[in-house]
């Protein structure tokens, strides 16, 4: 995942304002950030629009439920204190699972749209990935250990903050302590979206053959951690596992008025969540 969060990653982007408010508007933005990669003509936005409503329609009815009854295990284990280090790796990779099912899910759907692209659009595509993964390179190649140390407290302040309230100087404290032991992966993971992106070039530029396309693909978009080395999944197993710790910590060190704000947040989330599983679309 990109980053640990205190619920589960796939989630915290529906909780950022109003889940159901950012929920209904899921079609126009999917496709409103498809735009920035890749001028569709007409026949191949109506392709994608054929696509992208029993994709939403599959992912209300079956995957929110899923969502929701993860979080109401983690709303338990908190609860009756039963976490663990190890069952909140369980909950990473669980959320991971969550998110590869969603293109194996429309996997096959795709797989025309992505052939029929034109050199030109494919050139688009290319040309907008590099220069996001320039962006991030750029963002971190002058930075020491100390800088990166700060800027990993700043989000887990403003994660926590958003979820707890306002953080008491030893849970800040707490959050540092858990980023200065963090096992260093930086330059691990830097090498994986580079050897990730210089893949998708090759499927996309070989996208007349639909089996290699199909093969490639499929590695990229349902199996990735492939392609990360042995010592970069154990770091990140540990580093994960770390993170369930912090949590603890964090949630044995909570005010009484942290406590309820953090029940409200996530128990909003939840009701959110079953109430949009079983609405229409």
């Amino acid at each position: 995942m990109k980053r640990i969060v205190i619920a589960l990653a796939l989630l915290i982007a529906l909780s950022a304002c109003s889940t159901k408010v950012s929920y209904y508007f899921l079609d126009w933005a999917i496709e409103w950030q498809l735009e920035d990669y890749v001028t569709l003509d007409r026949q191949q936005e109506q392709a994608f629009d054929a696509i992208l409503d029993p994709f939403l329609a599959w992912h209300r009815s079956q995957e929110l439920p899923r969502y929701s009854a993860q979080l109401k295990t983690l709303q338990t284990e908190l609860a009756d204190g039963t976490l663990t280090p190890q069952s909140w790796r369980h909950h990473v990779d669980m959320a991971r699972d969550h998110w590869f099912r969603l293109f194996a899910q429309v996997f096959d759907d795709l797989l025309p749209l992505i052939a029929s692209l034109s050199d030109k659009q494919v050139a688009q595509v290319i040309a907008k990935l590099e220069a996001d993964e320039q962006e991030l390179v750029d963002e971190y190649k002058d930075k020491n250990q100390e800088q990166l140390i700060e800027d990993a407290d700043e989000r887990l302040e403003e994660l926590f903050a958003d979820w707890l309230g306002r953080l008491s100087e030893q849970q800040k404290a707490l959050i540092h302590e858990h980023n200065s032991r963090r096992l260093a992966t930086l330059d691990m993971w830097l090498e994986y979206r580079h050897e990730w992106l210089r893949q998708f070039k090759q499927a996309l530029l070989q996208r007349s053959d639909s089996d290699l396309l199909a093969q490639r693909l499929r590695l990229l978009m349902t199996s990735p951690d492939e392609l990360k080395s042995d010592v970069h999944k154990q770091k990140l197993a540990q580093n994960t596992e770390n993170f369930g710790m912090l949590l603890l910590q964090l949630h044995q060190s909570l005010s009484e008025r942290q406590q309820k704000h953090f029940k409200r947040k996530l128990g909003n989330l939840i009701d959110d969540l079953d109430e949009l599983s079983q609405s229409s679309p």
